[in-house]
């Protein structure tokens, strides 16, 4: 069961990307009402995206893999000669 966001919440990911020519953490913030900020540990820029985008992104990134997969599976086609 899941409970209604009403305060703000900042988790520690594991992951790391490069920021300021270091290895960071990011950091996730889930916002009320639909928003979720990531930036890097110990940088102050966060940049948000609604839960809606965030959604529509992963959606595309499955169809994505998923056609690729599909793709390679088939394999390259063959050239005719005559």
């Amino acid at each position: 069961m899941t409970t209604p966001l009403k305060k703000p919440v900042h988790r520690e990911s594991a992951a790391t990307i490069r920021e300021a020519g270091k290895l960071r953490q990011i950091i996730i913030s889930m916002e009320p009402p639909h928003l979720l900020g990531f930036r890097a540990k110990g940088c102050r820029k966060t940049y948000y995206l609604t839960a809606q985008a965030c959604y529509m992104l992963a959606v595309k990134a499955d169809v994505l893999s998923k056609s690729k997969q599909r793709k390679s599976k088939r394999g390259k086609p063959r050239k005719l000669s005559f």
